[in-house]
């Protein structure tokens, strides 16, 4: 009798131990960001500190890059499963992007910008990027941005110069006016401000003229949403859960980002918040939800890239980027 038990007992825990979900060890994954870690990044750091990645089993660490050019090499190479991916930067690199996939789109509206100052070169519309000096670096992909934009402007692009800038000296050489021009994105524009004290800054956003694309967006290696897409699902609902907190609360999302990068100036984390809510949040966000994807408007964005950049060996297809299916079954709205 008593070595019966002994054996349904050893049975028992046996079960418990291999049938039991809970016993699964959560997944580490990597992050890839765009750049280095700034306010506009303040709702991926809402989604690790609230545990929405967490309650999808994920231990996710955030990566730094210097551009968005990383961001693809990081996930096409696999030192990153996940990355913050500027579509534009994508399509651009052609054969080099081939396996990454987009499954969400943060940045509904264009964030580029040429920022200037007012005295200064006061770049105010699409003509004066004509013979422009602008401090850049070679990570980033917005010259060939901006080359595209000023050919679809029948500009030429040939004119525009580019000097090379480290990311965290482009600012600071703006402002003692060693270069007329920086690129950066339209969320910049508070920590500009803040350090032109004799100056308005000016940002000639090319949305306003004409430029109607996707951004940043959350891309992912094809061969891990054959293998693992519960975890993509997963990861999406996390980061646009962060995403939809952040942008509602403001303040609350600084406190959760200083915590981790404490060199951030809070006041300028919830200025670049509120300016990143007037790319993020469009009519198809407020219908389909945080990262919906419009087909026509990623048509509309490849076709930007491959019609107006030389883009190295084949090119890539809206319908070979965008992998749907992996947004969240309930939307999740602002």
């Amino acid at each position: 009798m008593k070595l019966v038990k002994r054996i349904l007992l050893a049975g028992l825990t046996a079960c418990t131990v291999l049938g039991t979900p809970a016993m699964a060890q959560d997944k580490d994954v990597k992050f890839a960001l765009d750049f280095i870690p700034l306010g506009r990044h303040a709702p991926w750091y809402v989604a690790l500190d609230k545990g929405y990645f967490k309650e999808e089993k994920l231990n996710v660490t955030i990566l730094p890059t210097k551009g968005t050019a990383d961001a693809v090499r990081y996930v096409e190479s696999g030192l990153a499963e996940f990355g913050f991916i500027d579509i534009p930067s994508l399509v651009a690199s052609g054969s080099a992007g081939a396996s990454v996939r987009i499954v969400a789109a943060n940045y509904q509206k264009p964030p580029y910008c040429v920022f200037s100052l007012n005295p200064g070169a006061n770049v105010s519309s699409p003509k004066d990027m004509v013979g422009l000096e602008v401090g850049s670096s070679s990570a980033s992909f917005m010259p060939r941005i901006f080359a595209a934009f000023m050919k679809m402007n029948n500009l030429d692009p040939s004119t525009l110069k580019i000097v090379n800038i480290d990311a965290g000296a482009r600012v600071p050489m703006l402002v003692s006016r060693k270069v007329p021009a920086i690129d950066q994105f339209l969320m910049g524009e508070p920590s500009i401000r803040r350090a032109a004290q004799d100056a308005q800054p000016k940002c000639l956003l090319l949305g306003d003229y004409g430029l109607d694309i996707y951004a940043n967006s959350i891309g992912v290696k094809e061969e891990l949403l054959k293998s693992n897409p519960e975890m993509v699902r997963g990861f999406v609902r996390a980061a646009l859960r962060g995403w939809q907190y952040a942008l509602n609360n403001p303040e609350e999302a600084a406190t959760i980002q200083v915590k981790y990068l404490k060199a951030l100036n809070p006041e300028i984390i919830v200025d670049e918040l509120k300016i990143l809510k007037r790319i993020a949040i469009t009519p198809d966000v407020q219908q389909g939800g945080y990262g919906a994807i419009n087909m026509a408007k990623m048509k509309r964005t490849v076709d930007f890239i491959n019609n107006n950049v030389d883009v190295a060996g084949t090119k890539l297809t809206a319908e070979g980027i965008y992998a749907p299916g992996f947004l969240p079954s309930t939307p999740i709205k602002p």
